[in-house]
C-alpha cells in the first residue's frame, strides 16, 4: 500500500427510514453527519412547501402521474409502470415521499423525473427502491434534495443529473445498473454524499462535463470501467466521446473507496482539468488504482491510499 503513492413523519424505521446497507457489509463513513443532513434537508424542504399558498397533500397509488402543483405527495403502495415514466414532477417546491415502497419499471422510462420546472423540490425515499426503468431518478430541476433511496438494476443508469445546478443527493445506492450508477451530465455545483455505486456496467459515479461537483463519503466497487470517472467517454477513459467533448473541471472527490473495479479505481481523462482527489482508498483495481490521462496537469492528487498509479510521479 502506498500512503504517499404537518404529518408526524414517523413511518418505516424511524423519521426517514433506514440507511441502505452497502453490498460488502463494510458500510459507509460519517453516519452522524448523514443523520444530521437528512433531518435538516427534510424539515427544510417540507417547511418550504407548506409555506406556499398553493401547497396541497395527496396520496400516490399508481404510476403514470404528472405532478403540476406544489405539495406533499406520499406513495401509499408499491408501484409498477407497464411503460414510460412512473412519476413526473413539473412543479417547484414539491415533496415526494416514497415511504419505503418500490417503484418498478418495464425497462423504459424514468422512475421519478424532476423537470426544469421542479426547482427546490425534495425526494425522500425512506429506503425505497427504484428499479427496472431506463433511468431510476432523473434531475433536470436544480436545487433538488434527494435522500435515502436505492436506484438499482435500471437498464441504463441509477441517477442522472442533467444540466442541473446545486442539487444535493445523499445517503443512497445506485448499483447494478446497465451503464452507470450516478451521472452528472454538464451542470455545476452539485453534491453526492454517502453514495454507494457498485457493480454497474460502466462507471460507479461519472462526471461528464460537470464542474464544481463534490463527491464525498462514497463507496464505488466492482464497476466495469472505473469507480469514479471524470471525463466524457462512455466506453472507458481514453476512448472517444460520442456526444462531443464535455469538459469537466474543478470537481472534488474525497473520503471514499474505489476498490476492485476494472480497470481503474479513480480516473481523470485528458480533457478534464483542475480537479482534486484526496483521502481516497483505491486498491485491487485491474490496471491502475488511480489514473490521470492529463498527467495531472492542473489536477491535484494527495493523501490517497493505493498500490498503483499512472503517472506515478504526481499522484500521491
Amino acid at each position: 500500500m502506498n500512503s504517499n503513492s404537518s404529518d408526524q413523519l414517523m413511518f418505516r424505521g424511524g423519521i426517514w427510514g433506514q440507511m441502505p446497507e452497502p453490498g460488502d457489509g463494510r458500510g459507509t463513513r460519517g453516519a452522524a453527519r448523514i443523520r444530521r443532513l437528512r433531518l435538516l434537508l427534510g424539515l427544510g424542504a417540507i417547511a418550504a412547501v407548506f409555506s406556499t399558498t398553493h401547497a396541497m397533500a395527496a396520496d400516490l397509488s399508481a404510476c403514470g402521474v404528472v405532478i403540476n402543483k406544489a405539495g406533499f405527495y406520499r406513495v401509499t403502495q408499491d408501484l409498477s409502470a407497464s411503460s414510460g415514466d412512473c412519476l413526473d414532477v413539473n412543479a417547484a417546491k414539491t415533496v415526494i415521499f416514497l415511504d419505503g415502497h418500490s417503484l418498478t419499471g418495464s425497462g423504459a422510462g424514468v422512475g421519478i423525473k424532476f423537470s426544469a420546472r421542479a426547482k427546490n423540490s425534495f425526494l425522500e425515499g425512506a429506503n425505497a427502491t427504484i428499479s427496472g426503468f431506463a433511468i431510476g431518478v432523473q434531475d433536470y430541476a436544480s436545487y433538488l434534495r434527494a435522500d435515502n433511496f436505492n436506484a438499482n438494476s435500471n437498464r441504463t443508469g441509477g441517477v442522472l443529473v442533467s444540466g442541473a445546478e446545486y442539487s444535493n443527493l445523499s445517503n443512497f445506492q445506485a448499483s447494478s445498473n446497465g451503464s452507470y450508477g450516478v451521472r452528472f451530465l454538464t451542470g455545476s455545483n452539485n453534491v453526492a454524499e454517502s453514495a454507494q455505486a457498485s457493480s454497474n456496467g460502466g462507471y460507479g459515479i461519472w462526471l461528464d462535463g460537470a464542474s464544481g461537483v463534490r463527491i464525498d463519503n462514497f463507496d464505488t466497487e466492482h464497476n466495469t470501467f472505473a469507480g469514479v470517472y471524470i471525463g466524457c467517454a462512455s466506453n472507458g477513459p481514453g476512448t472517444s466521446c460520442a456526444d462531443g467533448k464535455h469538459l469537466a473541471s474543478s470537481n472534488e472527490i474525497y473520503d471514499g473507496f474505489a476498490d476492485g473495479n476494472g480497470p481503474y479505481g479513480i480516473a481523470i481523462d485528458a480533457t478534464a482539468s483542475a480537479n482534486i482527489v484526496t483521502s481516497v482508498e483505491a486498491m485491487n483495481n485491474g490496471t491502475a488504482d488511480l489514473l490521470d490521462l492529463n498527467k495531472c496537469g492542473s489536477s491535484s492528487w494527495f493523501g490517497n491510499q493505493f498500490a498503483s498509479a499512472s503517472p506515478s510521479g504526481c499522484i500521491n
